[in-house]
């Protein structure tokens, strides 16, 4: 539900895409901590196209929406075509925040349409705290805590992009006793925030654990509409 939005980009850049898709092997549910569960998985999976024409159309608004920034992704063995490259697809369980939230509307706007209680688009925002997991301390909610990696072909050096792909709304987590919604979103492995493939090499932002085995963040961009923006998609409504 958008309450308000504003255009970042007047018109809409058509990216080129060259092809690379990776998924580093998942560890066990017991070993990674919290994952969607099979059938959430599935029923996220399902909602993304086999082929998505991507384009760039940055926008801003307040509504709800998946925060995937701190989650862990398992790869599946399905596959989608950004702008003709295939990409591995990935699942991983996100928490559901209302607040800002910057997205492409382009991407958002592929078929099928994602809409309904039961549905729910993934997206960036800068949340004061949200609920994240960790193997070393579980469950916890607070404040993100942003590193950087070098992304590799190894687990725990792989990353997701999840910035505006669909989400299955499914069984809240309970932190301290209180509820807090979540979704299992899928999403492409090793394609980054300008809809191109990321490689091997490439500096990665994340506000993931160092035990996720595969990371959600942004790869740092060189060239492109979205060239040197990385501080923006970050944070882009900067935390008091």
């Amino acid at each position: 539900m958008n309450l308000r939005h504003y255009g970042l980009a007047g018109s809409a850049a058509i990216l080129g895409i060259a092809g690379l898709a990776l998924a580093p092997t998942a560890l066990s549910a017991s070993e990674t901590g919290a994952v969607a569960s099979p059938t959430a998985s599935a029923k996220a999976l399902a909602l993304v196209p086999a082929k998505i024409k991507a384009r760039l159309d940055v926008r801003v608004a307040y509504r709800r929406y998946a925060l995937c920034a701190a989650s862990n992704i398992t790869p599946s063995s399905k596959k989608t075509s950004i702008n003709g490259t295939t990409y591995t697809l990935g699942t991983g369980l996100c928490p559901i925040v209302t607040g800002w939230t910057v997205y492409n509307k382009e991407l958002q706007g592929t078929s099928p349409t994602v809409n309904g209680p039961s549905t729910i688009w993934s997206s960036f925002g800068s949340p004061t705290a949200f609920p994240q997991y960790s193997a070393e301390t579980g469950w916890t909610v607070g404040a993100p805590v942003g590193r950087t990696l070098v992304i590799g072909t190894a687990p725990n050096t792989g990353m997701a992009n999840f910035w505006g792909y669909p989400c299955v709304v499914t069984t809240p987590v309970n932190i301290g006793g209180t509820n807090y919604p979540m979704a299992a979103c899928a999403g492409p492995l090793m394609e980054n925030i300008d809809n191109r493939p990321v490689t091997v090499g490439t500096t990665m932002f994340t506000d993931g654990p160092a035990s996720a085995t595969i990371p959600v963040g942004l790869g740092k961009m060189t060239s492109g509409t979205l060239a040197g923006m990385e501080p923006f998609f970050i944070n882009p409504f900067p935390r008091s």
